[in-house]
């Protein structure tokens, strides 16, 4: 089982390498955009816009928060992508190997998740470390609301690995650009159903305050009630896994 989930990350070689540019990056761009924010230019251009009254001291923060939270999502979201995983055994013909070594199909389905989540997890230990690092130079959002945020961040791509793999084993080979869009089509629809009236009346008349309700009620989700969706990401992933197993059992080979 070892051997598999190093094998699993030799396959994903190229993107934790493209993923360490982007960190470097990211985390460099979210400390300048915090030190311009409360000394240099950002700062001198959003006074200059408060004092002619063209926004207020809340809007500008609350762009701030949407640029932190930006921050936040890309060191997660990168780690969504798993493909690889499963196009280079296509490629490689793996799963004609797969079925005569000395490891059990729930074992063999059991490293595509772990695989996964452990690049999740990745993308937490970043994204602590830049939350530790940004509440210790501004107080625009505390540590524990960054907490919050990763929170709900590891939870979503939780629950999209999960189905994506899932759906992998249901669509079988050749399938996974729609095993990567199926889940994301379920998520907007997840986020848009309780707020499909608010979103409507923002479309419909042009109701700017339903948009900020939608916005407030999401924020102040992430940052207090995270564990809802924790919750939900470990339903959905065990029950994702023993269905998984349960498919590749039927389909042998396909492990």
């Amino acid at each position: 089982m070892k051997g598999l989930l190093i094998k699993d990350f030799f396959c994903l070689k190229k993107q934790l390498i493209n993923y360490g540019f982007i960190i470097v990056g990211v985390i460099v761009i979210s400390v300048m955009f915090v030190l311009s924010y409360n000394f240099g230019n950002i700062h001198a251009g959003f006074t200059e816009m408060i004092d002619s009254g063209e926004s207020t001291e809340t809007g500008i923060t609350m762009f701030a928060v949407n640029a932190l939270l930006l921050f936040m999502l890309i060191p997660i979201a990168c780690t969504g992508d798993i493909t690889n995983l499963f196009v280079d055994d296509e490629n490689a013909s793996f799963y004609k190997v797969a079925s005569a070594l000395p490891v059990s199909i729930s074992r063999r389905v059991a490293c595509r998740f772990i695989a996964g989540y452990l690049f999740i997890a990745i993308g937490m230990a970043v994204d602590l470390i830049m939350s530790i690092l940004l509440s210790s130079l501004t107080s625009i959002v505390s540590l524990g609301k960054f907490c919050g945020v990763i929170i709900t961040f590891a939870s979503i791509m939780m629950m999209y690995i999960s189905l994506f793999i899932l759906l992998v084993y249901i669509l079988g080979k050749g399938k996974t650009t729609y095993a990567n869009v199926i889940p994301l089509l379920v998520g907007i629809v997840v986020y848009v159903c309780p707020n499909y009236s608010r979103l409507r009346a923002f479309l419909m008349d042009s109701d700017d305050n339903a948009l900020m309700e939608v916005y407030h009620r999401t924020t102040e989700f992430m940052f207090h009630r995270s564990y809802i969706l924790l919750i939900a990401a470990m339903i959905i992933s065990g029950g994702a896994y023993f269905m998984a197993v349960r498919i590749a059992e039927r389909k042998r080979g396909v492990a």
